[in-house]
């Protein structure tokens, strides 16, 4: 019988968290429940719970500068201080140590993760910095045939995201090939119509457009690993299709262009795994409304593909803090908002404010590291040039970065700038793994026929040129 739960989701009768009941003694009268709760011993999850917060401590004690030290900074000792601190708890929630994994080489590489936002864009932005990020990398290869899928180990995607990650990681399209698309199909990519909650309902519905792109793919086909975030109705909670469930089980593989359909959001969209036990309702935003696909669920998936990556020890064996990650995330244009404000419009809001939450945590956790190892894409809504498009005008653009209670302050490079320096470290990194022997990163492949599950898959080691194939 076809069930609407989410894989992940906990059963009824499993709370997430243990529960420790004490029973009266014989013959004692049952305390009242405030009573009750008073005399309850800590639970497990308490005393976890404290633990944590004694280890953060210790950690700030150890971390942190002197008092004289903090003295000692030249006007804005405490901003100073804060920011430290701030960057210090971020780290250690995000990646849950601050030091790298004993026993790891030196020689090991870094996982490189692309996160894509859905944007009330549609996705314009996102693909325009693809498609100059794609044309330095052929550049600085040599190798005119290169993909920006061969030189990134994971792809994350909301929205019209969710689609840009899929084409480039399943099918190999080029980044050229993916902004047409995108161009063509704004419409039913972006969120910027208005209309209020019912005009998702009746905007086009891009299934045929995305049969044409994917035809029978599932996420199982995806060359690595592949996360597209939804909302789910049935569950009332975000979704995320992962290709590291899809190659263990039918019951988590699901046909690519149902995913996409699904992460864009036009109205409620029915999507139903391959052995037909996962069924979802997926849908716009928290409320089914707006377009732009799980804008206001999951608007920024960076920190979604950053926690997939720090707990599968499995694919992702040496990734244990910020050193050992090159992240590039691409936002979308920050267009400004005219008229009167609709249910859509303030969907778009609340996704934004989400995305800007995102980008500064994993900001703060990446600490000093963020200079090199984190880097955000989006535009500041600068109207353009006459002549000149949004895209081309936000990469022309100075970048901006999280600052801590100050929101954002802009940088001396432009955001194509900045998508250069990225392809100098991808490249690096590619050629790092060419003339080493430890890898990086090992995908579980795919099982084959489709019949079998994940008793037939197996674990392989990618090569170091594997990048450089045609997946």
């Amino acid at each position: 019988m076809p069930h609407t739960r989410t894989p992940h989701s906990p059963q009824p009768h499993s709370p997430a968290f243990p529960i420790i009941k004490s029973n009266p003694a014989p013959g004692a009268d049952t305390p009242e429940p405030d009573a009750r709760r008073a005399n309850k011993k800590p639970t497990t999850s308490r005393t976890h719970a404290d633990a944590m917060a004694t280890a953060s401590l210790a950690l700030l004690d150890h971390q942190l500068p002197s008092p004289p030290a903090v003295a000692s900074y030249n006007g804005g000792g405490s901003d100073r201080l804060s920011q430290e601190i701030f960057s210090i708890l971020e780290s250690n929630f995000l990646f849950g140590a601050l030091s790298p994994l004993e026993g790891v080489p030196s020689s090991a590489g870094r996982v490189r993760v692309l996160s894509i936002d859905g944007g009330a864009d549609g996705g314009a932005l996102a693909a325009a910095a693809l498609v100059r990020l794609e044309r330095r990398l052929q550049e600085l290869s040599g190798n005119p045939a290169a993909r920006v899928a061969d030189f990134f180990d994971l792809a994350a995607g909301s929205g019209a995201g969710g689609f840009l990650a899929a084409a480039m990681f399943a099918c190999r399209m080029p980044a050229e090939a993916a902004r047409e698309f995108v161009a063509k199909n704004r419409k039913v990519l972006s969120s910027r119509g208005g209309g209020g909650l019912m005009s998702s309902f009746r905007r086009p519905r891009p299934e045929a457009a995305f049969r044409k792109v994917f035809g029978d793919l599932t996420v199982r086909d995806a060359a690595k690993p592949l996360l597209i975030p939804c909302y789910d109705m049935a569950s009332a909670a975000p979704f995320v299709f992962s290709r590291a469930d899809a190659v263990e089980a039918d019951a988590f593989d699901f046909p690519l262009w149902q995913v996409c359909a699904a992460a864009c959001g036009v109205g409620p969209a029915e999507v139903a795994s391959l052995d037909g036990r996962t069924r979802l309702r997926a849908a716009a935003g928290a409320a089914g409304a707006g377009a732009g696909g799980a804008s206001a669920a999951v608007a920024n998936p960076t920190a979604v593909a950053l926690t997939h990556v720090l707990h599968n020890k499995r694919e992702f064996p040496f990734a244990a803090g910020a050193a050992d990650l090159v992240v590039l995330s691409l936002g979308g244009s920050a267009a400004a908002s005219l008229g009167r404000p609709s249910s859509s419009s303030l969907l778009r809001i609340a996704g934004a404010c989400q995305a800007d939450m995102v980008d500064q945590a994993v900001s703060m956790a990446f600490g000093e590291s963020r200079a090199t190892n984190y880097v955000r894409i989006q535009g500041n809504g600068i109207a353009p040039a006459a002549g000149e498009t949004a895209e081309a005008a936000a990469l022309a653009e100075r970048g901006v970065e999280s600052v801590l209670f100050r929101g954002k302050k802009l940088m001396a490079q432009t955001n194509g700038e900045r998508l250069d320096a990225v392809a100098e470290q991808l490249v690096q990194e590619h050629h790092r793994r060419l003339e080493s022997k430890t890898p990086v990163v090992l995908v579980k492949a795919s099982a084959t026929p489709r019949t079998s599950s994940s008793s037939a898959s197996t674990l392989i080691t990618v090569s170091t040129n594997s990048s450089s194939e045609s997946p």
